[in-house]
C-alpha cells in the first residue's frame, strides 16, 4: 500500500513543504501488473500475502473493485507491506521509503489451484523464489514470467518463458554486447522471449519466431513514473496472451505504461483496452 506525496523540491533537514497532492494506491510489482492485465480484458488472480490490518483491507477492496481474484491471498500476523514515497516536480526524482515485505504465509490450497489453472504465471522478484513451492517447472504447468527489472545479473533465464530485464541488466548480464545482441544471446540460449525495457525510449525483444524487433516510446505529461515497469510487465503479458505480435505486444505495452505516468500513484491512471485503442490512434 503505497502513500505518495507530489511536492515541487524534496524539503531539508527539519523542514515542511506543502504537497500538491498526496494519494494512496495499490503498489507492488505483481499486484500493479494484476492491475493491468485485468484493465486490458485478461482473467487474473494474485496469489501473495497480506497482513490483519486495515491497509490489508483496502488492497483487498482495490482487487475486488478491479476485477481480480484474491481467493489465493494469506494472511499474515506480520503488517502488510507498503511504502511513503515522496516525488519531486525539480528534478523529476522521488525518494522511496519502504516497510519490508511481511514473510511469506504458505500457499493455501486455493493459491495452488488457481496456480494449476493458469495459462501464465506472472512472477516479481518474490514470487520467482517460490516456484519450487508451488510446484511450477517451466514446460510443466503455466508458463512463466518473470519481471526482472534488478539483480537478475545472474539469473537463469531458461527456467522463465517470458524474461523481462531492463537494458541496464542486459548490459551487466553480457558486458561488452550490444543491447540487441545481449537479448538475442538471453532468448537464443534459453530458448524464450527475451525484452529489455528502455524507460522512456520504449522497449526492444527477441524471440526465434520473430526475430530482433523494437518500438518506440510515447512523450506524455508525466505526473509520475511509480510502477510504470511493473505496469509495462503486465501489459505486455496481456498482449502476449491476446496473440499479437512481438512488435505489437511492445509497442502496446510501451502505451499503456506512458499512460499510466498520467497518475501519481502506479494504478490509477492505468488504461483499458478501448483507452488505450483511443491513444494509440491519436498517436499513430
Amino acid at each position: 500500500m503505497d502513500t505518495i506525496a507530489l511536492v515541487e523540491k524534496y524539503p531539508s533537514a527539519d523542514e515542511r513543504v506543502i504537497a500538491d497532492q498526496i494519494a494512496r494506491g495499490g503498489g507492488g510489482p505483481a499486484a500493479v501488473a494484476a492491475v493491468a492485465l485485468a484493465r486490458l480484458g485478461i482473467r487474473t488472480a494474485i496469489v501473495g500475502t497480506i497482513g490483519k490490518d486495515s491497509d490489508a483491507l483496502e488492497i483487498l477492496n482495490i482487487f475486488q473493485r478491479e476485477g481480480v481474484n484474491t481467493s489465493g491471498i494469506a494472511i499474515s500476523d506480520d503488517p502488510t507491506a507498503g511504502s511513503v514515497i515522496v516525488a519531486a516536480r525539480e528534478n523529476s526524482t522521488r525518494a522511496i521509503n519502504t516497510r519490508q515485505p511481511v514473510t511469506q504465509a504458505p500457499l493455501t490450497s486455493s493459491a495452488k489451484s488457481l496456480i494449476s489453472q493458469a495459462q501464465w504465471l506472472h512472477c516479481d522478484h518474490v514470487g520467482i523464489t517460490r516456484l519450487e513451492e508451488m510446484e511450477v517447472i517451466r514446460g510443466k504447468g503455466p508458463k512463466i514470467s518473470f519481471d526482472a527489472g534488478y539483480g537478475v545479473e545472474k539469473f537463469d533465464s531458461s527456467l522463465v518463458d517470458l524474461f523481462v530485464p531492463t537494458d541496464r541488466m542486459i548490459a551487466l548480464r553480457h558486458p561488452g554486447l550490444s543491447l540487441e545482441a545481449g537479448v538475442t544471446l538471453d532468448a537464443n540460449s534459453a530458448n524464450n522471449i527475451c525484452v529489455a525495457t528502455r524507460g522512456p525510449d520504449g522497449s526492444v525483444a527477441y524471440s526465434a519466431a520473430a526475430g530482433y524487433v523494437s518500438a518506440p516510446g510515447f512523450a506524455v505529461d508525466v505526473l509520475s513514473t511509480l510502477g510504470a515497469g511493473d505496469v509495462f510487465h503486465g501489459a505486455l503479458l496481456a498482449q502476449i496472451i491476446q496473440a499479437r505480435s512481438l512488435r505489437d505486444a511492445l509497442l502496446r505495452a510501451n502505451a499503456v505504461a506512458a499512460i499510466s505516468c498520467l497518475g501519481l500513484d502506479g494504478q490509477s491512471a492505468i488504461p483499458h483496452t478501448d483507452e488505450l485503442n483511443s491513444f494509440l490512434e491519436a498517436n499513430a
